[in-house]
């Protein structure tokens, strides 16, 4: 091998797709050899959240087989527009669709699904690369692993809809392709990309609100830096080009809002009943100082040693919490910084170091604002000024979103630093060791099928059923008085097609009150709910025995005829 620069020519179009192709099918491999290890026996998440997200998957199975209503779950009976109770799933439901179409159990399918979500990313990340940067080959290869690999995401890979940041990399290609169009006057590329990028936001926006609301926070800063770089020449330019065009951008702007319907339709009502986040709870979710580089104690090579650095230092004043690893290894954080600097001394340079010069400036202003000072941080401004933010509450997530422009700008310098072979491999390989880590991995595949499993259908006469409690070993760990009976009654009426009034969700309904089944009084308040609601063809659906049996509901109205 030579030791001249580091792919100074590219591989040919058939060893760029082999190439492709291998690294793909190995970033994939380390993101899943735990559930590969196991045969798929142990899959990520649990008995928890990691069920609702199947139920969710399942619920779009059936809205594209069975022609079901998209926006009704089959949970928190009578209530509507239940989607809305939390994120969406949409993308990641069209990702299951084939795997249950095949005949693969849920719980497989979505694990499957997941898998399909994250080589969407690596590919839209390299494309980005090579197609808007025009990186070389292995350098683009390079992002795209490391995009993929992503410690915060990785970390917190169970929750699957996190996993929508492999849709940023496409959307931007998509703009960058819908913008070139728009400023050399291509009216029919303008209107093809820009509405692509419009229906895929749509989209994004059905399947996670967090990931796609962050990404038009970027996207603002990110406009509004790119437009003050380009000084009064391009803004000379915009205005012509909408002058011009100004009937392509109504056409661009009115297929973007049509996709945004449905997310409209379902979560703006939903927001009104179940209210806003406020700002006291937003703030132990932010980023301390310390939170830039903290990759948790589950990162195998960088995680332990940081932490073990921490306990020498004085408390940045937030407590470690769930989302307190989502931050950046030393090496690539590093990296990134000299980038920022590479990128804006050579932003009048051309077109490409004025749009990374935008990325960087806009990562440079957002970032900060999430961080938290003694109580204080710049997020208190974006909370009341900036529209939806007010719907968010785990700020911190953030951090995973940055995974995109952190990834492209450390991995542009990179490139442009002439290393040769004996200094970029080590380094490549540093940079991919230091996103390694150990996911979680808690839901038994076979016990969840034997949770769901029913000997027979529900009866004809049931038209709404509740679940009893679990006993025993179904009932015992974290959050199960919560979780446990109510995220196998939202399954079982995926499968019966039959609603239930159980379910747990981002949000529950006010009147929710199904915790603590196997208390004295959860009869009682199923009864009281189901008065309140003039619930009609109740059932109770023993979890022990699978057994259905038709309960009486006596309605406020009834109860007044027979006194």
């Amino acid at each position: 091998m030579p030791t001249h620069l580091i792919a100074a020519t590219d591989p040919t179009r058939t060893q760029r797709a082999w190439l492709i192709a291998i690294a793909l099918v190995a970033t994939l491999i380390v993101l899943f050899r735990f559930e590969l290890l196991n045969q798929f026996t142990v899959l990520q998440g649990d008995q928890f959240d990691g069920v609702i997200v199947s139920v969710i998957l399942e619920h779009w199975f059936h809205v594209l087989t069975r022609g079901e209503t998209w926006s009704e779950v089959g949970y928190f009976f009578p209530y509507t527009r239940t989607i809305a109770q939390t994120d969406g799933y949409f993308l990641i439901g069209l990702a299951y669709f084939p795997f249950r179409l095949f005949g693969l159990d849920p719980f497989l399918s979505t694990d499957l699904a997941n898998l399909l979500i994250k080589a969407t990313g690596f590919v839209g990340m390299y494309l980005l690369c090579r197609q808007v940067l025009s990186m070389r080959f292995y350098w683009a290869v390079l992002a795209a692993i490391l995009f993929t690999l992503n410690n915060g995401m990785t970390i917190h890979s169970w929750r699957f809809q996190l996993a929508s940041i492999a849709f940023a990399p496409v959307l931007a290609l998509m703009l960058w392709h819908a913008g070139t169009a728009f400023v050399e006057g291509r009216r029919m590329q303008f209107r093809r990309w820009g509405a692509l990028a419009g229906l895929l936001y749509g989209a994004w926006c059905m399947t996670c609100f967090y990931m796609a609301w962050f990404f038009v926070l970027f996207f603002a800063a990110f406009a509004a830096a790119t437009l003050i770089l380009a000084g009064r020449p391009g803004l000379a330019v915009l205005r012509r080009r909408l002058v011009e065009q100004y009937g392509s951008v109504l056409f661009v702007g009115a297929v973007a809002l049509l996709a945004l319907a449905p997310f409209l339709y379902a979560f703006l009502p939903k927001s009104n009943e179940v209210g806003v986040r406020a700002y006291s709870d937003v703030l132990p979710y932010l980023v301390s100082l310390s939170g830039l580089l903290q990759v948790g104690m589950d990162n195998l090579l960088l995680g332990p040693a940081y932490n073990q650095l921490l306990t020498h230092l004085p408390s940045d004043g937030i407590a470690p919490g769930e989302y307190s690893n989502t931050g950046f290894n030393v090496v690539l954080f590093v990296l990134f910084v000299a980038g920022c600097v590479h990128v804006l001394k050579r932003r009048r340079s051309g077109a490409i170091h004025l749009l990374l010069a935008g990325v960087a400036i806009a990562t440079l202003v957002t970032w900060p604002l999430t961080l938290h000072f003694s109580g204080h941080s710049g997020w208190f401004f974006v909370y009341h000024l900036f529209p939806g933010a007010k719907a968010l509450r785990v700020v911190a997530i953030y951090q995973i979103f940055l995974a995109l422009p952190v990834v492209l700008i450390a991995v542009y310098f990179l490139s442009k630093r002439g290393l040769r072979l004996r200094w970029a491999l080590p380094l490549a390989a540093l940079l991919v060791a230091a996103e390694l880590n150990t996911p979680y991995l808690a839901m038994d595949r076979q016990a969840e099928l034997a949770r769901i499993a029913l000997p027979e259908p529900a009866p004809a006469a049931c038209r709404v059923f509740y679940t009893t409690g679990w006993k025993g070993a179904n009932s015992t760990g974290p959050h199960a008085e919560n979780y446990a009976h109510n995220v196998t009654a939202m399954f079982i009426a995926q499968q019966t097609g039959v609603p239930t009034i159980n379910g747990m969700a981002s949000f529950n309904p006010p009147d929710w009150r199904f915790d603590f089944p196997n208390r004295g009084d959860y009869e009682e308040r199923v009864m009281t709910y189901a008065y309140h609601h003039h619930i009609t063809g109740l059932c109770r659906l023993d979890l022990e025995s699978k057994q259905w049996t038709p309960v009486n509901v006596v309605l406020p109205k009834q109860r007044r005829q027979v006194a």
